[in-house]
């Protein structure tokens, strides 16, 4: 694996260790290229603030730290700055609007709720519920359908209980919409390290049907997250197992 762009720091509240270490571990495993994308600040209308992501107040600390130390390693390791976002109808104009002017260069599409977010359905708890999947699924695809978005994290963090024709059919969709869009879809090496409901099976199959192309992301927490070796074998098991093209190294959409 030489490149990961799906790597947290501690401002998203749920990740460990400063960005220094994520960067040495990196180097330490052949990764070339490391690309931090915390989760995005969300400026809402009201005073919500989202306990899973940055504040807006942090923003800039987050580039400059970055920035920093892309300069400081620049001769051992490509460090690049990027996000990862809901698509939320309401308010991600805005949040385009406050990025143009920064060096934030990516953003990963990770949809952690649907809508957006206040008061809706967290996508990872467990549902039967086709109406939440139907909504999930659109979801995605409009959010591809922006050109926006360099890929599509945990494509598979939608939790399903159903019908698996149900759960078939609506996938499909996000499928079909990767494809039309050119945007690849990530194996998530988070779900392999923790036991979670991703990856889930029966959507990479799906995606191999659909001739989905694959990146692996580590979705690193902490920076022993950047050891790779046993999610990276699982994770290439998988795609040869389903016939998915994996995509070395992702072409980074600018925002």
């Amino acid at each position: 694996m030489i490149t990961n762009l799906h790597t947290h720091t501690t401002r998203c509240r749920h990740a460990q260790d400063p960005e220094e270490a994520y960067i040495r571990t990196a180097c330490e495993n052949g990764i070339r290229r490391l690309g931090f994308s915390d989760h995005t600040p969300y400026w809402f209308d009201s005073d919500y603030y989202s306990r899973f992501r940055m504040f807006p107040e942090q923003l800039p600390d987050y580039i400059d730290t970055v920035l920093a130390l892309r300069q400081q390693y620049v001769n051992q390791i490509d460090i690049r700055l990027g996000l990862e976002a809901e698509y939320y109808p309401a308010y991600f104009p805005e949040l385009l609007a406050r990025l143009k002017d920064t060096p934030v260069e990516y953003l990963l599409l990770g949809q952690h709720y649907i809508g957006n977010e206040i008061g809706e359905h967290y996508s990872g708890r467990a549902t039967a519920d086709e109406e939440i999947l139907r909504r999930y699924c659109t979801q995605v695809a409009d959010a591809m359908y922006t050109g926006i978005f360099t890929y599509l994290a945990h494509p598979d963090l939608i939790y399903y209980t159903g019908e698996t024709d149900v759960y078939r059919r609506h996938m499909r969709t996000v499928c079909k919409a990767a494809n039309d869009c050119g945007v690849p879809v990530e194996l998530n090496f988070l779900g392999l390290r923790v036991g979670r409901h991703y990856p889930n099976e029966l959507f990479w199959e799906i995606a191999g049907e659909e001739n989905c192309t694959v990146v692996l992301g580590c979705d690193a927490h902490n920076a022993a997250d950047l050891h790779v070796q046993p999610q990276e074998e699982i994770a290439r098991r998988m795609a040869k197992q389903y016939g998915l093209h994996i995509l070395e190294e992702p072409i980074i959409q600018s925002i």
